[in-house]
């Protein structure tokens, strides 16, 4: 049998093509536009089998019609799980393969095509919560002609309805699959919850109801329909290859524990489990942050937050789902999300490839470790730690933590690791040091040590990773750091537990693992009904999860005395780095250095090696060593950052982490349009000053040239009075004295050209009088 499934990129027709072809069923399909790499991942994994009429080309995309109608051509069942997304390409499918059978039929082929849209319980949107049969009853599937969408789900009932309407029994059979919303994969509309508790385990995970305080769905109050994606993908298995499909067209998907699981109920175990265990409501928005943030949270996506909003029972018990697959074969049917939460939390992190990267930073004193370390943890937005940072955390969470929003009131017992008789102990043993935070290298070692383990076990650092700056700095430190419990774990008696350093790590993850046992076997035994008892088995893992990225910065011991010689004396005092403790910090890290490069390349623990599916007595810590020569490379990419990155993004890709989040990307745009407003402003001041420059310059050439007019018209003036004088008058004025001087000049000279000489002494006296008068 050949089957075609659309939008072989989701997770929940990558799961159907999976159970294909363990039945030995060969799969085509499309992928949606520009997801070329995602074509070649499928087309590797697409295995061709016994089929007539094999295609060569097994994947085609979404926008290439002429390629997906060639391979719908041949296919004995479609498959659509895009209809909710894309109900018109969904029609549009059904309409190709329908005229495909018509075509078919004509030439002599009597098979039965078979056509499945898998669609959601959104088209029932508007219903009441329970049937109108009677009191409480939960709706079936055979009320399906009775569901009313809402506005924005009005056009998926029209596709559901059309497709229904072209069923034509022993010809082409048309089946709706009216799934709940599906938890497990890529696109489930519950990942929304789990990455906000993912992104922001520190913070009261808010929960995403929109409807008003007077209602009794309020706070999440409201009952959603769910189901798993693994069951629903072998439901729909079941309904291709069934050579006695069910007489029903219209088919429920929706899991037993459901009608008993709140979206309250759903926000609690995942807080738990990923975040901090506490919960917020709009209602309890304090500032203008959280305000911002919850609007824009709740503005992110109308049709996913239209589709948490369902408040919905359904009752499948005696559904056609159940003639399609046996009680016993369903994976989470009876449980639901909340028994099996800890089970989608992994598949969560696994899908979504959410690696942590557990970075520790070793080097030299002076050798650049704190600005490595902060440009790590700013380029990949991890936690940064140091001692002076966590000093910081721990006394300010002090503070905060009586204006913080209280704990559900059945989660009492529940209790982070920032809230127990540890972390009081702790602050009270380094209440020293709050004050300023200063100092941080002058703390004790129990203290320093307690102080990290606290961190490194919190949500944050388990969550995202974390890059840990300078420390440890033997290997004994880093032993007790990332192996021995038994410095942050009392026994019952309060008496520290004495763990051998060669035996902790094998004993505390023994322990750790029988826990989680524990808790799943527990959860299985508890009723579905019993919510609270089911939130309350949750355990988060708390326990420190050792690096898996570590990286040493070296340099001469010259280069570095240089380095330590360019500080003042205060900063030198502050840092570690007067000439007499340069030296002995860089000849401890002289000697300590092989060893803790060795704690980390040995073996995983136990634990981590059996999560990541890898050989325990091989896998460890490939450590990366950088060794500087001079100052330059520090600028080198292919000696410097080139190596960094490259060991960072193993893979070849940057781990994904959600980022930029909405908020980075509106502090982005805010950032860029301060930067454009600020380069606006310069410019209107450069401006500014050029206009007013010119109008400076202008204001000169205008008083230079109205001091030359009124030269101009000075002389013009005397020009036209001189003009004006009888000659007489004139000569006698101008002429006659310079005259009478001159002839008397040459009496009292007798020059031999008396004449000449008169000429010049008139010329003279004219220049004289120019003079004068300018």
């Amino acid at each position: 049998m050949r089957v075609f499934i659309s939008d072989l990129g989701s997770s929940l027709s990558t799961e159907l093509a999976h159970n294909c072809q363990v039945a030995g069923h060969e799969v085509v399909g499309t992928v949606v536009r520009d997801k070329t790499s995602k074509v070649v991942a499928l087309t590797s994994h697409i295995e061709s089998h016994s089929v007539n009429g094999s295609v060569n080309e097994t994947v085609a995309e979404q926008s290439d019609a002429i390629s997906w109608r060639r391979l719908m051509q041949h296919a004995d069942v479609v498959i659509v799980t895009s209809l909710v997304a894309d109900p018109k390409s969904a029609i549009e499918m059904m309409k190709a393969f329908e005229k495909r059978d018509t075509i078919m039929e004509k030439e002599g082929d009597k098979s039965v095509k078979r056509f499945i849209a898998v669609s959601s319980v959104l088209s029932w949107s508007k219903n009441s919560p329970y049937s109108a049969s009677g009191n409480y009853c939960a709706h079936t599937e055979d009320e399906f002609k009775l569901r009313r969408p809402a506005r924005i789900f009005a056009e998926l009932k029209t596709a559901e309805t059309q497709i229904l309407s072209a069923h034509r029994t022993a010809a082409f059979e048309t089946y709706i699959v009216g799934a709940g919303l599906i938890y497990g994969g890529v696109q489930s509309p519950i990942q929304m919850i789990f990455r906000e508790a993912w992104l922001h385990p520190d913070q009261p995970l808010l929960v995403p109801s929109l409807a008003e305080k007077a209602k009794n769905t309020s706070q999440g109050c409201n009952f959603l329909p769910m189901i798993s994606l693994y069951d629903l993908a072998l439901l729909i298995f079941r309904l291709a290859i069934s050579p006695s499909p069910p007489s029903k067209t219209y088919l429920l998907a929706v899991d037993k524990a459901s009608a008993k699981t709140n979206l309250r109920d759903i926000c609690r175990g995942v807080s738990i489990l990923l975040g901090s265990g506490r919960l917020r409501d709009r209602e309890d928005s304090i500032g203008a942050v959280d305000i911002e943030a919850d609007t824009f949270l709740l503005d992110e996506d109308e049709k996913l937050l239209a589709s948490l909003q369902l408040h919905l029972c359904f009752d499948t018990s005696a559904g056609a789902m159940h003639t399609l697959v046996a009680a016993e074969e369903w994976h989470h049917y009876s449980s639901g999300l909340l028994g099996n939460l800890e089970f989608f939390v992994h598949d969560f992190i696994k899908c979504m490839d959410l690696r942590p990267l557990r970075t520790v930073i070793l080097g030299a004193p002076r050798v650049g470790k704190t600005l490595l370390s902060q440009r790590l943890a700013k380029d990949y937005h991890l936690p940064y730690l140091s001692p002076t940072t966590l000093l910081h955390e721990l006394f300010v969470f002090e503070i905060d933590a009586t204006h913080s929003i209280p704990p559900e009131a059945n989660q009492s017992d529940l209790k982070t690791s920032r809230d127990n008789e540890e972390i009081k102990s702790l602050r009270k043993e380094l209440q020293h040091w709050a004050p300023t935070c200063q100092n941080s290298a002058e703390l004790p070692e129990d203290g320093l040590i307690k102080l990290l383990r606290w961190k490194l076990c919190s949500p944050a650092c388990r969550n995202q990773g974390y890059v840990l700056d300078g420390l440890p700095i033997s290997s004994a430190q880093a032993c007790r750091i990332f192996f021995d419990e038994s410095t942050f774990k009392d026994d019952g008696e309060g008496d520290a537990i004495e763990v051998k350093e060669n035996e902790s790590v094998s004993i505390v993850d023994e322990a750790d693992g029988l826990n989680e046992k524990s808790n799943a076997e527990a959860i299985a035994h508890i009723p579905v009904e019993d919510v609270d008892a089911l939130l309350v088995s949750l355990k988060p893992r708390q326990r420190v999860e050792i690096p898996n990225r570590v990286i040493v910065l070296n340099a001469s011991r010259v280069i570095l005395e240089m380095r330590a010689q360019m500080l003042t004396e205060s900063e030198a005092k502050l840092t570690g780095n007067t000439e007499d403790t340069f030296a002995r910090r860089f000849d401890e890290f002289e000697i300590n250095i092989e060893a803790v490069e060795e704690i980390f390349e040995k073996s995983k623990p136990q634990w981590e090696a059996d999560e990541a599916g890898s050989n325990p007595t091989t896998d460890g810590v490939e450590v990366l060593e950088i060794t500087l020569q001079d100052e330059l490379e520090y600028c080198d990419d292919a000696s410097f950052a080139g190596p960094i990155k490259r060991y960072m993004e193993q893979g070849g890709r940057t781990p994904f982490n959600f980022h930029p989040t909405p908020a980075e990307v509106r502090e982005q745009q805010r950032v860029r349009e301060l930067q454009v407003h600020e380069d606006e402003a310069r410019a209107a001041q450069r401006n500014h000053e050029f206009d007013a420059q010119n109008e400076a310059l202008q204001q000169v050439r205008l008083a230079r040239e109205r001091a030359r007019l009124d030269l101009v018209q000075r002389e013009e003036a005397e020009l036209l009075e001189m003009r004006a004088q009888p000659l007489r008058a004139y000569l006698m004025d101008t002429v006659l004295p310079a005259l009478t001087e001159g002839i008397l000049e040459v009496v009292q000279v007798q020059p031999l050209d008396p004449v000449d000489y008169l000429a010049e002494f008139l010329f003279r006296k004219g220049q004289e009088l120019d003079v004068e008068t300018s």
